[in-house]
């Protein structure tokens, strides 16, 4: 298989080009997790995924957030992720003792490891049982019981109850984001063996991601080399399925061999498809650096973050960056084009700034530099 294929694929099994789910909590069910740093950007990445009759805009999404379909928290390496809240338990129990190992230090520095942890826990918990509270009002309560409330320690004492199970994402409060209770937002559910949830997280992720190659799924979850391919051999020999591998640049990939069935068997779509998509977006989040199947022609080194962060693709490939910048009841689009666009591609680059513009629900205007060809 060659690159073009892979991306080909690629866009098509993430619902880049193909129906995903028909709201933006179904594709957080589908994708498992959903890294969600940039909270804003981070729902176009799920609205832009439901197909354009259906597609949410930000105020759709963040009452998914706000009704608990969708929660946020830290979760498979220290960073928000968005999952589904019958997912949110079992994963959080997967990967916790892994981010806390990772976390270690910090818990050390910031003076919320052993017992003064452990009385932070408990002021959180109590803060919570009474409603969802927002980072302020914890803080409060926890300066006032003499821990950590300001800077790292407190993002620490915040992480800690996440990966505990005692606090998760709450309701917005105005623009003011909240935690609640874990218990109250995830339904209880019976533990599942480490091994079993290790080759359900890789199968899931094989599906909504593939074809991937064990270090991209290290990579994404946060797991060992040597975890990822007893879980892949284990998926393959005793769950048996549609899970197959296939070569591509030398490399072998696993895949979901009925979805790239699908997505091979699919019409081509026509040159010129602009994709706006966030910088943790799972087209780029989802597969271990340096991610040369976004890289643009004649490019060799690896697209490193920079600003705008968004990524501006055409056609799975990196041609440029983008950043939406939100100020009262409007928005500007900037826009940096790595080199010149073809009249197809700046009506595709319209079309999808046009979707930009009706996700966020107030009129954008657009900036761009001349690109340097």
């Amino acid at each position: 298989m060659e690159l073009a294929d892979l991306r080909r694929i690629r866009l098509h099994v993430q619902g880049l080009r193909e129906l995903r789910a028909a709201s933006a909590a179904g594709v957080v069910r589908d994708f498992v997790a959903v890294q969600s740093q940039e909270f804003v950007p981070a729902q176009w990445g799920l609205a832009m995924r439901v197909p354009a009759g259906r597609r949410p805009d930000l105020a759709a999404v963040t009452a998914a957030l706000d009704r608990g379909e969708i929660l946020r928290t830290h979760v498979l390496r220290p960073t928000w992720h968005f999952v589904d809240p019958a997912d949110a338990r079992w994963l959080m129990e997967l990967s916790a003792e892994r981010v806390h190992r990772a976390n270690a230090t910090y818990y050390r520095r910031t003076g919320v490891d052993g017992d003064a942890g452990a009385r932070a826990l408990d002021v959180v918990a109590a803060t919570l049982a009474g409603g969802h509270r927002t980072r302020a009002e914890l803080a409060a309560a926890l300066e006032a019981a003499g821990l950590p409330s300001t800077g790292l320690g407190f993002t620490y004492v915040l992480m800690l109850a996440e990966l505990e199970r005692v606090a998760i994402s709450g309701a917005n409060v105005g623009k003011q984001r909240t935690y609640a209770a874990f218990d109250e937002r995830v339904p209880v559910a019976p533990p599942k063996a480490r091994e079993a949830a290790l080759v359900e997280l890789a199968a899931r992720f094989i599906r909504s991601r593939g074809p991937v190659t064990d270090r991209d799924f290290a990579a994404w979850s946060g797991f060992t080399l040597g975890d990822t391919r007893r879980a892949f051999t284990m998926l393959a020999e005793e769950h048996g399925g549609p899970i197959a591998t296939i070569e591509v640049d030398g490399a072998t990939h696993w895949h979901d061999a009925e979805a790239t069935a699908a997505a091979t068997d699919a019409p081509r779509p026509p040159a010129g498809v602009v994709d706006l998509l966030q910088a943790y977006d799972e087209y780029i989040m989802g597969y271990a650096a340096p991610r040369t199947f976004l890289q643009p022609p004649g490019r060799g080194d690896p697209v490193h973050p920079e600003f705008p962060l968004h990524a501006l693709m055409i056609d799975g490939v990196m041609v440029g960056r983008w950043a939406p910048v939100t100020s009262g009841r409007n928005a500007v689009v900037r826009l940096v084009p790595w080199r010149s666009f073809s009249a197809r591609e700046e009506r595709a680059l319209e079309a999808s700034v046009a979707e930009v513009e009706r996700f966020l629900g107030v009129p954008v205007t657009v900036e761009r530099e001349t690109a340097a060809d």
